[in-house]
């Protein structure tokens, strides 16, 4: 499924080449965030997150439409490694290791994952953290009872390594076309797009989580909102973790 996506997604190598050489219409663009920033400091993440819903509703559309758990499910990876892409640029900046804020673990398949409480809160440590987003989106459309997060985390350390690792536990009738870590393979070809909206890396899980926030809204009418956060939050969680140079 990631595959096909590709196919409707901007070429990352070309759009990395337009964050250089910007049309008009997109200098003017850029140009009013940046001046609208000083009234509105989230412009950039929030227009950025209406480019991002409509590159990946193009991007999965199909002849019967767009599969909402899959777009959920490639929201919440998304939305997850970018917490952990958002820390490493943020030590690069400051002259840093660029895993500097994480606590590296090495698992028994002989790959690295990333912990620590700078991942964690980005995770869910404020309203503006994909958790807060993405529930408060699910409560504004109807959501009686969220999941519940932390065992979601204890759930996500369990696992760590196994078979199990970053499955989306859901019923059957509800589950994505593709996994987590295979969405995570459109990282490259978004993220010029996350960069050209959101200069401040700080601001990249900010965005993804008002793009999850425009996904649960558009979906509410054919999955449980507090479903639609679980998906999210099952794929976030794990994807925040893991070691993209070795997936």
């Amino acid at each position: 499924m990631s595959k096909k996506i590709f196919d409707k997604l901007p070429d990352s190598k070309s759009s990395e080449q337009n964050t250089l050489q910007l049309d008009p219409k997109t200098e003017a663009l850029i140009h009013a965030i940046r001046e609208r920033s000083q009234e509105d400091p989230l412009i950039g993440a929030k227009l950025g997150a209406k480019e991002v819903f409509q590159l990946l509703l193009n991007g999965m559309k199909s002849e019967k439409g767009v599969h909402i758990e899959s777009l959920l499910c490639a929201l919440g990876a998304l939305a997850g490694y970018s917490c952990q892409a958002s820390l490493r640029a943020q030590a690069l900046a400051k002259g840093l290791p660029e895993t500097a804020a994480f606590q590296i673990l090495d698992s028994k398949d002989g790959k690295r994952y990333f912990f620590g409480d700078p991942l964690n809160n980005a995770l869910a440590g404020s309203q503006y953290s994909v958790w807060g987003l993405a529930g408060g989106a699910a409560q504004h459309a109807g959501a009686k009872q969220l999941p519940d997060l932390n065992e979601i985390f204890q759930h996500t350390s369990s696992v760590l390594g196994g078979d199990q690792f970053g499955i989306p536990r859901v019923p059957e009738n509800h589950r994505a076309s593709d996994t987590p870590i295979s969405y995570l393979a459109i990282w490259p070809a978004l993220f010029p797009t996350v960069k050209l909206f959101c200069p401040n890396p700080a601001d990249w899980p900010i965005l993804y989580g008002l793009a999850i926030q425009e996904a649960i809204e558009a979906g509410k009418s054919v999955i449980d909102p507090a479903l639609a956060l679980k998906i999210v939050m099952e794929s976030a969680i794990p994807m925040s973790k893991v070691d993209l140079a070795n997936p």
